[in-house]
């Protein structure tokens, strides 16, 4: 009985070992593309008030951001004109409820006309009614968010990832007590009233078609 449960435990052990190894294996980064990516930043932002002319009393609410900043490292072919078509980047927010529940926000945003020789920022948002509809607090901040992570991918390929809260890789797991959910939105640069602002630092978003 002794050697059977020891074989059981070992046979456990083994395999726990195994899987963790396949999981830290699905974040290889290319072998002919690389991005330099930093950590992730959190910034609270209030809504911009613009003065057109027209008094319309409101109370400016606050959105949260995270932007991280990225730059290529390595290319095996580096474009004649020195700008990559587009990237992929996928965000993975996990935020915590006033329901004692957490809940996990996906997007994925494609870029375009991304620089080889220059930093570039990348962003996401969360609004002021999606933070306090899930935290239940006026001013939500990055202490909401349990974990924040993503990738970048080029051409199919994964070229570079970020992570905070959790070690790298947490989001291609199951998470105990964390609902995905799609019910609440992320948004990207463009679809928030900050996207004529700052323009230049952050990586052009590909418009909807027509």
């Amino acid at each position: 009985m002794i050697k059977q449960r020891f074989f059981k435990t070992f046979l456990s052990l083994a395999c726990s070992v195994t899987l963790s190894g396949v999981a830290l294996g699905q974040l290889e980064i290319s072998k002919d593309a690389k991005f330099a990516v930093d950590d992730p930043e959190f910034t609270t932002l209030q809504s911009p008030t613009i003065n057109d002319g027209n008094s319309k009393k409101f109370r400016a609410k606050n959105w949260l951001e995270v932007e991280v900043k990225l730059k290529v490292q390595k290319l095996a072919e580096e474009p004649k004109d020195k700008y990559l078509d587009e990237i992929k980047v996928t965000w993975h927010i996990v935020v915590k409820g006033q329901d004692r529940k957490s809940y996990k926000i996906t997007k994925t945003v494609t870029h375009v006309n991304i620089p080889t020789d220059e930093e570039v920022y990348v962003s996401i948002y969360l609004s002021p009614n999606t933070l306090k509809r899930i935290t239940g607090k006026d001013k939500a901040s990055k202490s909401d968010l349990e974990a924040v992570g993503g990738e970048i991918e080029l051409r199919g390929a994964m070229v570079g990832f970020f992570s905070h809260g959790e070690k790298a890789g947490w989001w291609r797991k199951a998470l105990k007590d964390v609902e995905a959910t799609s019910k609440f939105p992320l948004l990207n640069k463009n679809q928030t009233p900050f996207a004529p602002l700052w323009y230049d630092r952050y990586a052009e978003v590909m418009p909807k078609n027509d």
